[in-house]
């Protein structure tokens, strides 16, 4: 079973204008980087991205299928605190990912994306867990608290008590207006959360990035309850020689092992970088010499999450 344990959904009203003007800077110059192109920011938007716009997710499906992905978790990231707003409230957008992921059955599983200093947060998130089904939380400190502060700890309990996990954005953020922190996304600060909630599991997305992968990996090292996922490492993998890139994959399976590693996006971004289906075959068929066992790629295409989503095998 193949499981992208990452994906957000393009939909009109769920970003706010100040965050999407910013945002566009900083992808529209890691595409064009990435595809040697010379797109201006606007024309990326218009161009690129709304094209994309899917906001019952069947083309997501279609791409999935082309890909050989059986699964994939979807969920919206909270950013209202900090940048006012969307024009879709943070409480609907998780509502309408857990619509979207009932349509789909079987196939998409939604977090619910919550800013835990968030009024009536608590309450919203008891009603998307117990009556549309969400199965986990995600949570970008980067709009403005550290990840071990108390007021994220109702999360981390509410996490264990119903044996759900917790994904945390690591890493680096677009520029915006006002700025994203980028020191509250540090995974020191999210293990330092982990410590303190052992019977929590949680997942660094995007592996700390490209500046705190050591950070992440230490983390899930040392920490039983700790996974990272490979999500926006598709532009090292495209822009790096493939020795580079499979010399780094093998040594956090060698650091951590493959049961602490998770197959994912970060999509829609990344895969107009690298295409699902391409970031699925540099895991299936890795072009190095470097060796890789089925059951290490088995575990990190899919293995590892069905264990931490309580999935069948």
């Amino acid at each position: 079973m193949i499981i992208d344990v990452h994906r957000h959904l393009i939909v009109k009203g769920t970003v706010q204008g100040s965050y999407i003007r910013g945002a566009q800077k900083s992808f529209v110059m890691m595409y064009n980087k990435a595809r040697n192109t010379s797109y201006s920011p606007h024309d990326f938007t218009e161009k690129i991205i709304r094209p994309q716009i899917d906001p019952t997710a069947d083309n997501i499906i279609e791409e999935m299928d082309a890909a050989g992905v059986d699964k994939t978790v979807i969920f919206p990231v909270d950013y209202g605190l900090l940048f006012g707003e969307a024009p879709i409230h943070a409480f609907d957008q998780n509502k309408l990912y857990a619509e979207v992921a009932k349509r789909h059955e079987n196939r998409l599983i939604a977090f619910m994306a919550i800013d835990p200093r968030r009024p009536g947060a608590l309450k919203h998130c008891e009603q998307a867990y117990h009556e549309w089904g969400m199965k986990g939380f995600k949570l970008h400190a980067g709009v403005g608290y550290m990840p071990d502060d108390p007021c994220c700890y109702w999360v981390y309990e509410k996490a264990t008590e119903w044996g759900i996990p917790v994904m945390c954005h690591t890493g680096g953020a677009p520029n915006s207006t006002p700025a994203l922190r980028w020191e509250c996304s540090r995974p020191a600060y999210f293990a330092s959360a982990a410590a303190r909630f052992p019977e929590t599991d949680f997942i660094f997305a995007h592996c700390g990035d490209i500046g705190w992968w050591q950070e992440a990996i230490q983390a899930a090292v040392w920490l039983p309850n700790v996974y990272v996922d490979l999500s926006l490492w598709q532009k090292p993998y495209i822009k790096w020689p493939k020795k580079r890139f499979y010399q780094w994959l093998r040594d956090i399976i060698d650091l951590a092992g493959a049961d602490k590693i998770m197959f994912a996006t970060d999509a829609l971004y990344p895969n107009l970088m690298c295409p699902l289906a391409d970031w699925v075959q540099a895991f299936k068929n890795p072009e190095t010499d470097f060796e890789f066992s089925d059951a290490e790629i088995d575990l990190i295409l899919g293995g590892t999450a069905q264990k931490i989503l309580g999935l069948q095998g």
